[in-house]
């Protein structure tokens, strides 16, 4: 609903799934472009993502920052969803975006969302992802348990990255649409049931 704060939106809930994306290279194109058309892309971008979220998912949008948005949903299959969506039409084909998706919980303070679930998302999101979906495990396991007939056709494939302030090596999934190499070139027409 709109105008909700996000504790509204929440409420009593604490394990929340959480998205971040990010345009890919973003500040060579807003170079290459300049302010005016820059801005009006990014304009485009942010309409598409948000016209994507009202429409379809259980959602709060917490912040963009810069040219990254950071959002909360209810359930994993609705955050992967927008994020599967999001890349196949970004608003503009010059962007292109990355993404992270995260479950766990966080603590809500003010409109805002905080602890070590907020700071791993973003881990997931950009440690060595040129472009592209990344679930961490957590996230993949639920996929795997729901089953949902729209993802069947992804792919996971498993990566093991060091993520700076974690000790340990973490086991994350690259999300990807396989497709025949002797086709043409085709993309995901993504289908929310």
């Amino acid at each position: 609903m709109k105008g909700q704060t996000l504790q509204e939106w929440a409420g009593t809930s604490r394990i929340f799934a959480l998205v971040f994306t990010d345009i890919v290279e973003s500040t060579t194109l807003a170079n290459q472009l300049g302010d005016e058309k820059w801005i009006d892309v990014l304009l485009k971008h942010f309409a598409r993502a948000r016209g994507l979220m009202e429409k379809k998912y259980d959602h709060h949008e917490i912040k963009i920052i810069g040219d990254s948005f950071m959002v909360v949903f209810r359930d994993v299959l609705d955050a992967l969803d927008f994020a599967l969506a999001l890349q196949v039409n970004t608003g503009d084909d010059r962007i292109r975006i990355r993404a992270g998706i995260h479950l766990g919980s966080a603590r809500i303070i003010g409109d805002d969302m905080f602890g070590i679930m907020v700071n791993y998302t973003k881990r997931v999101e950009s440690t060595d992802n040129q472009h592209g979906i990344r679930v961490s495990d957590v996230v993949r396991n639920q996929i795997k348990d729901e089953g949902a007939q729209r993802h069947s056709g992804l792919r996971f494939d498993e990566l093991k990255l060091t993520f700076k302030g974690f000790p340990d090596r973490q086991t994350i999934w690259n999300v990807s649409v396989p497709h025949n190499p002797f086709a043409p070139p085709r993309f995901f027409k993504f289908q929310h049931p």
